[in-house]
C-alpha cells in the first residue's frame, strides 16, 4: 500500500492550491487583456478624431492630412450633408445622421473587409471627420503584455512552489516527531522529548502525548507497588505453610501439636484462597464476559436488609451499624450491588474504632451511601482509593488490616460494570464516605 507522508501531502496540496491559483488568475486576466486590446486602439482614436473635427473643412481634405494617416496606419473620412467619403463608409444609415445631427459616434464594423474601430466626430465648421483603425493594430503591444503576465504567473507559481515545499516541511516536522515520540512510548521508553513548536494543533497533540507519558509512569509505578504488595502478602503465608510442612515432614512436630499446626495450615491456606480469589475477581472485571444482570431494584430495600444481616457483626465489634434508607428505585444488579456494600461494610468495620458508627444511607438521585467514623482519608488518598493495594500499602501497619487490598478496587469496577460511579470523601461522622451513583430506573 503507498502511503504518502503528511509533508509530502501539504506540500502537493500547496503546490495544487497554488496552480489552481495561477490557473484561475489566467482565465481572470484573459478577458481583461480583450478589452484591454480594444481599449488601447479606440481611446487614441477617439484623441485623434476630437483633434481633427477642430480643423477648418478644408484641411480635412489636404493631401498633407492623408499622408498622416497613412503613416500612423489609420483611415480618414469626411462627412458633409450630400455625401460620405473613406472611412464614413463604414457607418450605417442611423450613424451618419447622428453625425450630421451634430451627435459623436463611437462603434465598429467593416471597411473594405477588415474588421475596424470607428470614432466620428461632428465639426464646428459643418459636417464631420471619421476615423477608423484596424484592431489588430495593438495585437503587438498586447502580445508583450500577454508574455510579461504569463511570465509573471509562472514565477508566481514556482515561488509558490518552493514556499509549499517549505512550509510543509515546517508544519510536518513537529508531527513528524511527535510520531516518533509515540512510537517510543509505546516500545516502553518513558520521558520522552517531545516537539515544543509547530502549530496550536501540533502542541495539543505534543502536551497529550506528555500527560499521556506521565498517566503511564504513574500507572506503572502503581502497578509495580502493587505487584511488590502481592508478592510480600503472598510470601507470608506460604513461608507459614511452608515451614509447618517441613516440620511435619522432618517429624520436627509432636504429635500432640498436630492438630494445632494444621489449623495454621488451614488458615493460611484460607487467607491465600481469599487472595488469590480477589485476584481472579479483579481480573475478571475486564473481561467481556463478566456477568452483570441489571433490573429495577429497590436499593432501600437492599441497604436494610444488607444492615440487618451485618447488624450482629457490628456489634460484637462495638460499632453502632445504623441503615437510613428510603426507597430509591436504580437500576442496578442486586447481587452485585449486595456484594459492593459488604465490601465497603468490611472495610469501614475494620477501621471503625468501638463506640463508633456506620451508616448505610440512600438518596434522591439513585445514591447509596456508606459512611464511617474511623480515620478516614487523606486528601491525597482520595484520588488512589480505587487503585488495587494503595491504600492497602500506605497504611501497612498503622490501622487495622484483614483484607487483601484489592476489596475498594472489585467495588469499583462492579459499580462502573452496572454503568454506575463510585467516589471517595469526607463523612459528616468524621471518617470515609463512600457514595455510589446508580443509573435512574427504566420507569
Amino acid at each position: 500500500m503507498n502511503r504518502t507522508g503528511l509533508t509530502a501531502r501539504l506540500a502537493l496540496a500547496m503546490a495544487a492550491v497554488a496552480a489552481v491559483s495561477a490557473l484561475l488568475a489566467g482565465l481572470l486576466v484573459a478577458p481583461l487583456l480583450a478589452g484591454a486590446r480594444e481599449d488601447a486602439v479606440r481611446t487614441p482614436l477617439a484623441r485623434q478624431a476630437d483633434l481633427l473635427a477642430r480643423l477648418p473643412r478644408l484641411a480635412l481634405t489636404s493631401d498633407r492630412l492623408d499622408r498622416v494617416t497613412a503613416v500612423s496606419g489609420l483611415t480618414i473620412g469626411v462627412v458633409t450633408d450630400a455625401r460620405a467619403s473613406g472611412a464614413a463608409t463604414a457607418l450605417t444609415a442611423d450613424e451618419l445622421a447622428e453625425l450630421r445631427a451634430g451627435q459623436p459616434v463611437s462603434t465598429s464594423g467593416d471597411l473594405d473587409g477588415v474588421p475596424v474601430l470607428i470614432e466620428g466626430r461632428p465639426s464646428p465648421s459643418g459636417g464631420a471627420v471619421v476615423l477608423a483603425a484596424d484592431v489588430s493594430s495593438a495585437d503587438a503591444a498586447l502580445g508583450a503584455v500577454r508574455r510579461r503576465v504569463v511570465l509573471a504567473l509562472a514565477l508566481g507559481s514556482l515561488v509558490a512552489l518552493g514556499l509549499a515545499a517549505w512550509l510543509a516541511r515546517r508544519l510536518g516536522s513537529p508531527l513528524t516527531q511527535a510520531a516518533s515520540a509515540a512510537r517510543r512510548l509505546a516500545a516502553g521508553e518513558r520521558g520522552v522529548e517531545l516537539p515544543t513548536s509547530g502549530p496550536p494543533e501540533v502542541a495539543d497533540v505534543a502536551a497529550a502525548l506528555g500527560q499521556l507519558d506521565g498517566a503511564l509512569r504513574t500507572s506503572e509505578e502503581r502497578q509495580r507497588r502493587f505487584l511488590l504488595s502481592v508478592s510480600h502478602e503472598l510470601r507470608t503465608p506460604l513461608t507459614a505453610v511452608r515451614g509447618y510442612a517441613e516440620g511435619l515432614a522432618d517429624g520436627t512436630v509432636p504429635p500432640e501439636d498436630a492438630r494445632a499446626v494444621g489449623a495454621t495450615l488451614v488458615g493460611e491456606a484460607e487467607r491465600l484462597e481469599g487472595y488469590v480469589a480477589d485476584l481472579l475477581a479483579l481480573a475478571r472485571l475486564q473481561a467481556d464476559d463478566f456477568a452483570i444482570t441489571l433490573s429495577d431494584m429497590d436499593a432501600g430495600n437492599l441497604v436494610t436488609t444488607t444492615a440487618e444481616a451485618w447488624a450482629a457483626r457490628a456489634r460484637t465489634a462495638g460499632v453502632s451499624l445504623v441503615a437510613d434508607a428510603a426507597a430509591v428505585v436504580v437500576r442496578a444488579d442486586p447481587a452485585r450491588l449486595r456484594q459492593v456494600l459488604e465490601g465497603l461494610l468490611d472495610n469501614a468495620l475494620r477501621v471503625t474504632p468501638r463506640g463508633g458508627t456506620i451508616v448505610l444511607a440512600t438518596r434522591d438521585g439513585g445514591v447509596v451511601e456508606v459512611r464511617d467514623s474511623g480515620p478516614g482519608l487523606a486528601p491525597d488518598d482520595l484520588a488512589v482509593a480505587f487503585e488495587p493495594g494503595v491504600l492497602h500499602e500506605r497504611y501497612r501497619g498503622r490501622r487495622a488490616t484483614g483484607g487483601h487490598g484489592l476489596g475498594l478496587a472489585i467495588g469499583a469496577g462492579l459499580v462502573r460494570r452496572m454503568g454506575g460511579t463510585i467516589t471517595a470523601g469526607s463523612s459528616p461522622e468524621g471518617g470515609a464516605a463512600f457514595t455510589i451513583t446508580l443509573p435512574h430506573a427504566d420507569i
